[in-house]
């Protein structure tokens, strides 16, 4: 592969608008030097920042970092950014391509890690107060040691920030009981692009405890919800909490933490369940059964988690990456399986008697628990959800290659199961896969969520992992995702463009088929919101200068993935 020599050199900053900005937090928690930039805009997941790298396209590099301290510090940056029109990003996790900027003009990144603390535990209105760095675990832990917890938790829970997944879905692995994220806050603190502060639920009115998610007058935190982050940058987060029986602490691994020599040794995964909780593996001996039971455990409105992991198993697992290979190649994990944790949050009976109703169903629709005596080195080798269906600590370090994107559809569970496969089969038969594990969801189950209790809508996902150092591979992981998302929307299937409400250009202008014409009116919203047009730029809707600069070349790119679905092409507006 040619070496790309060209230098990649980022937009600056006037002085007088750095100067500005170091006037607000202080010259130490401001930054332009370009190793601090890299460092504190790195995307964690993302294709299309990666080729952006290959290329040395210098768009995705803020011209600098700021940490504001408080919401008053957000304020006054937005202010700063607003004077001068300078666009800016908030950043905290780096998820996908939502965090980073898009536009070769200098870009502020207002980076939150400073606000980072759980402010309140309100053990009498049962929610959380937290700033926008704080991530599950702290939540987690806090909350634990009072007999509480916010419901759920996703793979990743150092991470992910609760604020910023607030304004997108919110996924849990153990969405089943409570429900996700989005279904578990009560409040924001929001400042918005054009420098306002911005309150939701019973907290807008003064004086009101924080109890209810619906304040006077309109919804306006579901303006936030799915927005993507284009209607301000939250700085406060309420979330409801819920009882917790598991104790203080969360059970360590008998082999004690890892180091760095030591860490890819299987004992150190081994942890037990929380006190008073309870997994329960079973495998199915095809797709349709897997279905069905995991239909009517939904129904039965037992458990907090009910999930089907698939090929999950395998880098999840796993402590190397050779073993991931090994174990996907032998098929060592059944490839239709679910977990059910069970949880004593009423009474100590509570688990007994969830167990029997479990194992009536799934003698009833025919799968087979693992356990002692029945594949015991599988259960054995699932040993580290035991503890990470309630919490994630070490981030991605499942073993499979680098997180490039994913298509997530909902529904109920044999429609969006079906679907998936459909049409991630389509996706991989036509461009090819990344990684051995992206045929997850084809030859086995996909990773499939109950997201409410009784079962009535899943999430399913499939995604792509390519080699970041390879861009053949980071162009192929694209292709794939884009296909997915431009198969549902022909076929009309799933809100949103990406299967979750939330919608990301280019897709929302150039596919007028959501909405229909979505894009109009979230146009005027972000006019309603930032007339500048300096929030996130380009990420959830164009302003109409971004649309008509949208690259020919790209557009054309987009037409083709349209025609290929029996889609017409389209042109830009006038």
């Amino acid at each position: 592969m040619q070496r790309n020599n060209k230098r990649s050199i980022p937009a600056k900053l006037t002085p007088e608008v750095y100067k500005a900005l170091e006037d607000i937090v202080g010259t130490e928690y401001v930054s332009e030097d370009r190793a601090v930039v890299e460092c504190y805009s790195k995307f964690s997941v993302d294709s299309s920042g990666a080729l952006k790298k290959h290329a040395k396209d210098p768009s995705n590099i803020p011209a600098c970092i700021v940490l504001p301290a408080n919401t008053r510090e957000v304020q006054a940056v937005v202010h700063v950014c607003n004077r001068f029109k300078v666009q800016f990003i908030a950043f905290s996790n780096g998820m996908i391509s939502f965090s980073g900027p898009t536009t070769p003009e200098p870009t502020v990144c207002v980076h939150t890690s400073r606000m980072n603390r759980v402010l309140e535990i309100d053990e009498n209105n049962l929610t959380a107060r937290l700033e926008a760095f704080a991530d599950y675990a702290q939540l987690q832990a806090d909350a634990m040691k009072r007999g509480l917890w916010n419901g759920g938790s996703p793979l990743a829970t150092t991470l992910c920030k609760l604020s910023s997944q607030s304004a997108f879905a919110g996924i849990w692995q153990t969405d089943h009981k409570y429900g996700t994220l989005s279904r578990n806050i009560v409040s924001i603190k929001l400042v918005t692009p054009t420098g306002d502060i911005l309150i939701t639920g019973s907290d807008t009115v003064s004086g009101m405890d924080t109890f209810w998610e619906y304040g006077p007058g309109p919804d306006l935190f579901s303006l936030v919800r799915g927005s993507g982050g284009t209607t301000g940058i939250i700085t406060e987060i309420v979330v409801k909490l819920h009882t917790w029986p598991g104790g203080p602490e969360l059970p360590e691994p008998e082999a004690g933490r890892p180091c760095i020599q030591t860490y890819t040794e299987a004992k150190y995964d081994t942890g037990s369940p929380p006190k008073h909780h309870k997994p329960l593996w079973v495998e199915f001996p095809d797709f349709e059964t897997e279905l069905k039971a995991l239909a009517e455990i939904g129904h039965a409105g037992i458990g907090i988690g009910l999930n089907a992991t698939g090929v999950y198993n395998s880098y999840y697992c796993s402590q190397t990456q050779e073993m991931t290979l090994e174990r996907v190649k032998e098929k060592f994990f059944p490839p239709y399986n679910c977990y059910l944790i069970l949880s004593a949050i009423i009474s100590e009976k509570q688990i007994d008697y969830e167990e029997k109703v479990c194992r009536d169903i799934i003698k009833e629709v025919g799968g087979t628990f693992l356990s002692e005596t029945y594949k015991p080195e599988v259960l054995d080798a699932l040993a580290p959800w035991n503890l990470d269906f309630v919490r994630h600590v070490t981030g991605f370090r499942m073993n499979r290659h680098a997180y490039g994107a994913s298509i997530i559809l909902g529904g109920p569970i044999t429609t969006v199961a079906h679907k998936t496969r459909e049409v991630w089969t389509k996706s991989i038969d036509t461009f090819g896969e990344t990684y051995i594990t992206d045929r997850g969801g084809m030859d086995d189950t996909p990773f499939l969520y109950s997201s409410n209790h009784n079962g009535r809508f899943w999430l399913t996902e499939a995604d792509a992992y390519p080699d970041m150092t390879n861009p053949e591979l980071l162009q192929k992981s694209q292709a794939l995702v884009t296909s997915g998302i431009v198969n549902t929307i022909a076929h009309q299937y799933g809100p949103g463009a990406n299967g979750l409400g939330v919608s990301i250009e280019p897709v929302t202008s150039f596919f007028p088929e959501v909405g229909p014409n979505a894009h109009h009116l979230f146009r005027k919203i972000r006019n309603l919101f930032d007339p500048n047009g300096l929030c996130a730029p380009g990420r959830q809707v164009f302003s109409k200068t971004e649309y008509d600069n949208f690259p020919d070349d790209v557009l054309a790119d987009l037409n083709k993935m349209r025609q290929m679905h029996g889609l017409s092409t389209i042109k830009k507006e006038k």
